[in-house]
């Protein structure tokens, strides 16, 4: 074709350097490795250079303490390890089931021997609710993820990446910019308005499923309410809600969201 490159490297020079093999082939390595009975000490390396950053990252957002959040990477890939070695674990993607683990164990940690201080907002998201639930199970029954993906999933392309990069994937904040091609102020921008976006197509998911006019009315106030952080007010909605299943589940399954985005807890993204 006239114009086109020849990619074959010229006499003398070098072809390039080989790609780095992916998560998944160094997953099927290191399973193949226990199944032999030995460790591949250099695919161990290799999976935590490439995504301790965002692991330490995770842990310093879940922790207070700059050596709980060491402790925990390390206790972290451990636990990984471990499950792989026993046949669980990850299978394509080795990041968000390690982030999933480091946010896991620091809860376990703090329930424990009391030797995690949380973030105050991790502190708040993992915390029981009224009847007992955990928020971040509840959050990811089956139900409420098809409503959260739907709502992912509606949201322009430039807010989905925003929400991956900086929720699930946990990149350092100065490599954000460099992956959307934007500033540093934009990114943050970017990610407030995506994360508003989320909320507002996870309530029109809700009342695209409402029968009832009533619940229509009163399910786009709560987005209001939600934004506030307070509580439900007006008779009218009170009422509503303490009448109401599906309204008052979606208030809670808000509450939930809204939590998680300011925790940053990517179990509600992960596998969407």
């Amino acid at each position: 074709m006239s114009g086109s490159r020849h990619t074959t490297p010229g006499p003398g020079r070098k072809p390039g350097p080989e790609p780095e093999p992916s998560d998944r082939d160094l997953i099927q390595q290191l399973r193949a490795a226990y199944a032999a009975g030995d460790g591949d000490p250099a695919v161990c390396e290799l999976l935590y250079r490439r995504h301790s950053a965002a692991a330490f990252a995770c842990a310093r957002r879940c922790c207070r303490a700059p050596q709980d959040a060491e402790d925990l990477v390390s206790e972290a890939f451990i636990r990984t390890l471990q499950a792989v070695r026993s046949g669980a674990g990850p299978r394509d993607h080795w990041r968000p089931y390690l982030l999933s683990v480091v946010r896991h164990t620091a809860i376990e940690w703090r329930d424990g021997a009391g030797r995690t201080l949380l973030t105050p907002d991790v502190e708040a998201w993992c915390s029981p609710g009224p009847d007992g639930d955990d928020p971040q199970r509840r959050l990811l029954d089956s139900e409420d993820r098809r409503l959260v993906a739907r709502s992912f999933q509606a949201l322009p392309e430039r807010w989905k990446a925003v929400l991956w990069h900086t929720l699930v994937e946990d990149d350092c904040p100065h490599h954000v910019p460099l992956l959307l091609g934007i500033t540093p102020s934009a990114v943050t921008s970017l990610a407030f308005r995506a994360r508003e976006g989320l909320r507002e197509a996870y309530l029109r998911a809700h009342l695209d499923a409402a029968a009832d006019e009533r619940c229509r009315h009163y399910g786009s106030v709560l987005g209001a309410v939600i934004r506030r952080r307070g509580t439900p007010r007006g008779r009218g909605l009170v009422r509503h809600l303490a009448a109401c299943r599906s309204c008052s589940r979606a208030y809670a399954e808000l509450l939930d969201l809204n939590a998680a985005l300011r925790a940053g807890a990517s179990g509600v993204l992960v596998g969407l």
